[in-house]
């Protein structure tokens, strides 16, 4: 929230902050989502490929995160039972 809102370039655009902050900005989803809005609001799609790929990753990363932590906790849950 303190890094992605000021990064995300929402407000003036990504081309306005230095290279760099607005690379990282970017890949953040505050900023890719105002990307992607940005690119289909104003300019019909164009450019909207990278926003939609870093929304995605990001997307598939938080479920593998959440099998992963279910499957640990199944695990701990059927290993408390065998305990018990």
């Amino acid at each position: 929230m303190f890094l992605g809102n000021p990064l995300s370039g929402l407000s003036t655009g990504p081309h306005w902050l230095l290279e760099t902050w607005a690379t990282i900005g970017q890949l953040l989803p505050p900023g890719a989502a105002g990307s992607l809005l940005r690119a289909n609001a104003y300019f019909d799609g164009i450019g909207d490929l990278q926003p939609i790929v870093t929304l995605t990753a990001r997307v598939v990363f938080g479920l593998v995160l959440v099998v992963i932590a279910d499957q640990r906790w199944r695990s701990a849950r059927r290993h408390a039972e065998h305990r018990s």
